[in-house]
């Protein structure tokens, strides 16, 4: 047992021309020829104009991690030292993903996975890039910091089927949640086991996704959920997490007994907690059934309890977070626009307009902070000791879906014009975001 310390005719008719006698000559009367107007064939659109933006010295924080072009960094704040977090290169034809990236609670150790094709590594770094390893834990299930920073949880899939019932539409695995205890410089102990628990069957959609909503995914959004995996260790010394990949569920461990614990009776996704970790904040329902006046609903409870308390909301939730310093909440709105898609090529384009909101955790104080109306997405929001917000700003790909109809050949062509995400700041005073970094995402900040 482990102890934590709470600190989507008509036919066409011919008329006959009658040629009528005609008496005497007729002359002809000459056709002025009139040249055609020259016409412009199409030009490709120029593409987006993008600045190479590099401003994160003035945040009020001790560190960011973030991931840029398939490259983990951790920047000093406001020095702006940073460090490149080395990674092993990704092999040829594989594809690699460094993934839920989570600070310890004072801020000295990032917890985060890395997927290098084959296996999924648990990897912890300090702020000056020093990585251990733990290898071959359960893929897409991120491990979680106990509240004192002092121990970290993480899954391992074993080869014993799970126990199938009525519900169970996907066979499942047994999983097995480990411990392994971390010394205050970082140093790992020898990985303890807590005990099982049923995974009641993974499940992943894939295919017919944009490229930006690919990025969306990548930075925890809903397109399929692929990304959305939560552990966290709550003030309770009880372990919530999602179930599947999928994310319609929240499962319950207990970290004192080692025993699994009854689940929730409706689906819930994108778990956080507050700040003292006593409280967890999700979304309901399903990610694809936005009518069902049961989903996209803000929701709360503790960890000891099933018991499920509604906030109610202006707009349809996508995403909830957690202002860490002031303790409000955020939350995300996103409508769908349209979507197109170009078969023989492979391309597909979703348009969508987002929201930010606030609102305080009684479901008081609520107002719009952002709209829009061209952007497929905000994610990753998160607060600094300032009450400046950090977050992730994804494109979406119009410019792509105007350069594709001009560009039959090489892909690389249309490069230029793929959607990015960005992180932005945007002042607790209120005003424009500002961009901070082009092409990153996954901010994470260490508060002082």
């Amino acid at each position: 047992a482990v102890e934590a310390t709470v600190a989507p005719t008509s036919e066409p008719t011919a008329e006959l021309a009658t040629i009528e006698p005609t008496l005497g000559p007729i002359e002809a009367t000459p056709t002025p020829t009139v040249p055609p107007e020259p016409t412009d064939a199409p030009q490709l659109p120029e593409p987006p104009v993008r600045e190479n933006v590099d401003d994160l010295t003035a945040v009020s924080a001790n560190t960011i991690a973030y991931v840029q072009d398939n490259q983990l960094f951790i920047r000093s704040l406001p020095d702006g030292d940073t460090v490149s977090v080395p990674t092993e290169p990704c092999p040829e034809g594989s594809y690699c993903s460094l993934n839920y990236l989570k600070w310890s609670p004072d801020g000295q150790f990032l917890l985060y996975t890395y997927y290098d094709g084959g296996n999924s590594s648990l990897r912890l770094s300090d702020r000056q890039g020093n990585v251990q390893i733990i290898e071959k834990v359960a893929f897409i299930r991120p491990g979680a910091w106990s509240p004192d920073g002092r121990t970290i949880a993480y899954m391992v899939q074993t080869d014993t089927p799970a126990e199938t019932t009525e519900e169970s539409f996907l066979a499942g695995w047994v999983y097995e949640v480990w411990a392994v205890s971390v010394a205050e410089d970082g140093s790992l102990g020898a990985p303890q086991l807590v005990g099982p628990w049923q995974n009641p069957g993974d499940g992943c959609g894939g295919g017919g996704r944009s490229l930006s909503e690919v990025l969306y995914e990548n930075e925890g959004g809903t397109p399929y959920g692929y990304k959305m995996g939560v552990t966290e260790w709550t003030a309770q010394n009880i372990l919530l997490f999602n179930l599947n990949c999928t994310n319609i569920g929240l499962g319950r461990f207990d970290m004192t007994s080692g025993t699994e614990l009854p689940g929730f009776d409706q689906p819930l996704r994108n778990l956080v907690l507050n700040a003292s970790g006593d409280r967890w904040y999700a979304v309901t329902g399903n990610a694809w059934d936005r009518e069902s006046s049961d989903s996209n609903q803000l929701v709360t409870g503790t960890a000891d309890s099933t018991d499920v308390t509604v906030i109610p909301t202006s707009a349809k939730v996508e995403l909830v977070f957690v202002g860490q310093s002031s303790g409000s909440l955020y939350y995300t709105e996103r409508n769908p626009l349209g979507r197109e898609s170009d078969d023989t090529r492979g391309l597909y384009f979703a348009y969508y307009e987002s929201a930010l909101w606030r609102i305080q955790p009684d479901g008081s104080g609520e107002e719009r902070l952002l709209f829009g109306e061209d952007v497929q997405a905000y994610a990753q929001v998160t607060e600094t000791a300032v009450n400046d917000l950090i977050f992730v700003q994804v494109e979406n790909e119009r410019p792509l879906a105007e350069a594709a109809q001009f560009v039959e050949g090489n892909p690389d062509t249309l490069q230029a014009y793929t959607p990015q995400r960005h992180i932005m700041q945007l002042p607790a005073s209120g005003g424009e975001p500002a961009m901070m970094l082009s092409n990153a995402g996954q901010p994470t900040l260490a508060l002082p």
